[in-house]
């Protein structure tokens, strides 16, 4: 199976890059909501991907849903407002680094418990291509075409990390 089945996601969709696989991931995405009992669609959505595919998650949730913008790794595109109208949607951001700031020490907390999990063998940080800094930019071709399986990581320096 897939990374994220293997965690436990009830569907992995992939959603592509250009607007006919926007179409058929909208396509997918209704029909996986129906196949497990929400014909109307999706009660929530969270979106680290924004850019042109917005239009088409917009689609996908039921009326009253909500869309939680927590990224925008395609880049930004205008959000229509009359879709959310039509919709009765909400559309909310959520940007980690200012509750970070604003709650240092929940966060440091986080943190201490994240690092016990890996320390103790409960969790696995994955990073399935690592490259050096002169081929970064290999690095972002995969992460651009979606073929990373994991995280993609640019190493700066040979200098080993404790994790």
């Amino acid at each position: 199976g897939t990374l994220p089945s293997m965690a436990g996601a009830d569907k992995v969709l992939a959603y592509g890059r250009d607007k006919e696989s926007h179409k058929q991931f909208k396509k997918e995405v209704k029909a996986a909501a129906a196949e497990m009992g929400h014909p109307e669609g999706a009660s929530l959505i969270v979106d680290v991907v924004h850019g042109e595919l917005f239009q088409s998650l917009l689609s996908c949730i039921k009326p009253l849903g909500k869309i939680c913008l927590v990224g925008f790794a395609a880049g930004q595109s205008s959000i229509r407002p009359g879709l959310l109208l039509i919709k009765e949607a909400m559309v909310v951001g959520s940007l980690w680094g200012r509750w970070a700031r604003e709650n240092p020490v929940l966060f440091r907390n986080n943190m201490n418990e994240i690092f016990d999990f890996m320390s103790d063998g409960k969790i696995e940080p994955r990073a399935d291509s690592i490259f050096p800094l002169e081929d970064s930019i290999k690095a972002f071709e995969l992460f651009e075409a979606n073929k990373g399986r994991g995280n993609t990581v640019v190493k700066f320096s040979s200098r080993q990390s404790k994790l």
